[in-house]
């Protein structure tokens, strides 16, 4: 099997040093004695003398006393059995500038075991101007600022961080400072983090600080592992957000309290308006109603009169009363709406009270409009005004039928169903509920929305005031009105009514 070729097969001793030679670091060797062999061209330049003029020539006989004593110490320790050195100085080159250096040394021992020494010198001056000028600007940022040692030790800190601590740094460590902020020695600060916490600071408050971690790196030209620890005072920032959600609560509660006081304002005007339309039903209903007494006697005995004559007079006789009634029913609205009017309850049979108006209502709807009861509340009694619910109950009954046949009997649409009302009660926990539905041609979003407005219609006849009064009159009870319709599937109006149990206040106005 043939062996994999050496590496001097393709690299003679001159490529090697070629290579050397263009490295951008100085590198250089000597033998036992200390004398150069051999010297890149970087370390030439270092030294300011030609690979020609160094080979063969040692520290002593190229560098002065106070540089080449120390450089001798430090190859003897190295070549007597010491560890690789590392090591930074300062060391003056040829164009008379001293730079910092990074030093490494070790022992090699060559063909023949024979010792040499090999070594490299690192230009730091950069670097470490770099350095200061990181320390400096450290000094005076407006951020606190520590560098944490692998070993625990701190080797760093501006004096905004010394502020914030408000403790002696120098004798602290990570660990001490690990328990200052609340953070375990196991993740902080050797993992890069961000956090915040809350400690007493200089000015003896709690205050709140963003604390960030660069976590274990290598820092500046050391070998050894140090953490950057920064640290922030939020104290303002959390405090103005604190009064941001405040002022934005505020905001929230001055929105509700406007919208409050518009309803209320508008509850004034309503109630304002409401007293005169008070005052003014009062004075139509005693102008009105005297004439339709009148107008009410007087058909009755022109009817008693002509009864006889031969003279057939029924269908006008019939539109005079049903126009006096009509007129009454609409100042009965009115006086309804715009009086408060204590509620007078009593503990009845609810079911039965209902059967017995329905069929009362029934008789006096057009032909063609039938009634169906589904009562399910079982015996249950329950307090109420039997006067002022009747009336809600029958302006619902009304309302369904005008919706399906109008007020001459007719169906509205020419291809209508069977006009039908269904009347259901039940229970609803503490409530019992009443519904009355109609297959009638329903109604738009828009009318849903605006049909509890007072004097709001979409009749050619009537007040407007059907639903508010029914709506009042339910609430007066501490119920509810609501209302589902669909457009061309009819309409569903539901009143809810607490149950009391006998004996309990009466409810008023």
């Amino acid at each position: 099997m043939q062996s994999e070729p050496k590496l001097n097969t393709y690299l003679s001793a001159e490529t090697l040093y070629q290579i050397l030679d263009q490295l951008p670091t100085p590198i250089y060797v000597k033998d036992d004695q200390l004398r150069f062999i051999f010297s890149n061209k970087k370390h030439c330049e270092l030294a300011g003398r030609s690979s020609e003029e160094l080979i063969g020539l040692s520290d002593r006989e190229i560098f002065p006393p106070e540089l080449s004593n120390a450089f001798v110490q430090d190859d003897m320790d190295v070549m007597n059995g010491m560890a690789a050195l590392v090591k930074e100085e300062r060391v003056r080159h040829a164009d008379g500038i001293v730079r910092q250096v990074l030093s490494r040394k070790a022992k090699l021992l060559a063909d023949g075991n024979r010792a040499l020494l090999i070594g490299t010198n690192s230009d730091l001056t950069a670097i470490k101007k770099r350095e200061e000028q990181y320390f400096a600007l450290a000094q005076t940022v407006p951020v606190g600022v520590m560098q944490i040692e692998e070993s625990g030790q701190i080797t760093f800190f501006n004096p905004l961080m010394q502020s914030y601590l408000s403790v002696d740094v120098h004798a602290m460590n990570s660990d001490d400072m690990c328990a200052m902020v609340g953070q375990p020695t196991t993740d902080f600060p050797g993992v890069s983090s961000r956090f915040e916490c809350s400690f007493k600071s200089y000015d003896g408050n709690i205050r709140r600080f963003l604390v960030i971690s660069s976590g274990w790196s290598i820092v500046g030209t050391g070998t050894n592992r140090a953490a950057i620890v920064s640290m922030v005072d939020v104290s303002e920032n959390v405090e103005l957000k604190r009064i941001n959600e405040e002022i934005l609560s505020l905001n929230i509660k001055l929105a509700d309290n406007m919208k409050l006081l518009s309803e209320a304002q508008d509850a004034l005007v309503k109630k304002g308006r409401l007293e005169q339309m008070g005052q003014l039903t009062a004075t139509i209903a005693h102008e009105l109603r005297n004439p339709l007494g009148a107008v009410r006697t007087s058909a009755f005995v022109m009817e008693r009169r002509l009864k006889n004559s031969g003279v057939d007079l029924d269908a006008q006789f019939s539109r005079i009363k049903n126009g006096v009634t009509r007129c009454d029913n609409i100042i009965a609205q009115l006086l309804d709406f715009s009086r408060g009017k204590q509620l007078d309850c009593k503990m009845l049979n609810l079911d039965e009270w209902l059967t017995k108006i329905v069929e009362e209502e029934a008789a006096r709807l057009p032909s063609n409009v039938n009634i169906k009861c589904l009562l399910g509340l079982g015996g249950t009694h329950v307090s109420f005004d039997p006067s002022r619910l009747q009336r809600a109950i029958l302006n619902l009954i009304s309302n369904a039928s005008e919706a399906m046949v109008g007020i001459d009997g007719l169906a509205v649409k020419p291809d209508a169903p069977d006009a039908l009302i269904t009347l259901q009660t039940g229970v609803d926990g503490p409530f019992v509920t009443i519904k009355v539905t109609d297959n009638g041609p329903g109604m738009t979003r828009e009318i849903i929305d605006r049909i509890r407005e007072p004097l709001f219609t979409t009749k050619s006849f009537g007040t407007g005031l059907g639903v508010p009064v029914i709506e009042q009159v339910i609430a007066q009870h501490g119920g509810s009105l609501s209302i589902e319709s669909e457009l061309g599937e009819g309409s569903s109006f539901t009143l809810r009514l607490p149950i009391y149990e006998a004996g309990s206040l009466q409810l008023s106005a």
